[in-house]
């Protein structure tokens, strides 16, 4: 049997240049694995199956991140997050998840195939991104290991900063990511030295 299906980066068709002396750099770090949970966080069964799987708590704590092993956690809402596992084992833990909450009230969806992550390093990323971005993206204000759900460009994003410090993961729709990079590549005009 043939594969129909062919795995293919949302911005196959852009190609990242190098980036300058002054300009950030962008960088897609394609093909992750996405899945939506929901459930109660009042339910200690639920919390307690959710970190027999992960390893590790789910954070509670509006807009923060939890990073453990392979996982990487974003708190979504008050009973949502967006857990992001390695290329390929979403299925995986997607199967662990829903086989360790059984009964519990929740839900487990992979939106693996619907988004996709970049990265942006370098001295002027929060530059480049507070060019449409409304939120204060200061060091002091925007801290490591919280996140938050923004609009970039007119199109809807995840934004957290990378855990080194040296720029910001947006997690965005395959359907912007093109129109998103090309206004990106636009915008990097600005900072050539």
């Amino acid at each position: 049997m043939s594969d129909l299906f062919q795995q293919q980066s949302p911005i196959v068709q852009i190609k990242l240049n190098e980036a300058k002396a002054n300009q950030p750099s962008i960088r897609e770090i394609p093909f992750q694995g996405f899945l939506n949970l929901r459930g109660k966080p009042n339910n200690p069964d639920f919390m307690t199956a959710v970190k027999k799987v992960l390893g590790c708590s789910l954070p509670i704590k509006t807009n923060t991140v939890v990073v453990s092993g392979d996982y990487k956690i974003y708190w979504l809402g008050p009973d949502e997050w967006l857990v992001i596992t390695l290329t390929g084992q979403q299925a995986k833990v997607q199967l662990e998840l829903i086989s360790a909450l059984g009964d519990i009230f929740s839900s487990v969806v992979d939106n693996s195939s619907g988004v996709t992550l970049i990265n942006i390093t370098g001295d002027n990323a929060a530059n480049l991104i507070a060019r449409d971005c409304p939120l204060d993206l200061h060091p002091s204000v925007f801290k490591v290991g919280q996140c938050a759900q923004t609009r970039l460009a007119k199109s809807a994003a995840m934004i957290a900063p990378l855990l080194d410090g040296s720029g910001f993961e947006l997690i965005i729709r395959r359907s912007f990511a093109d129109y998103l990079l090309l206004w990106m590549q636009d915008a990097l005009i600005e900072f050539e030295a």
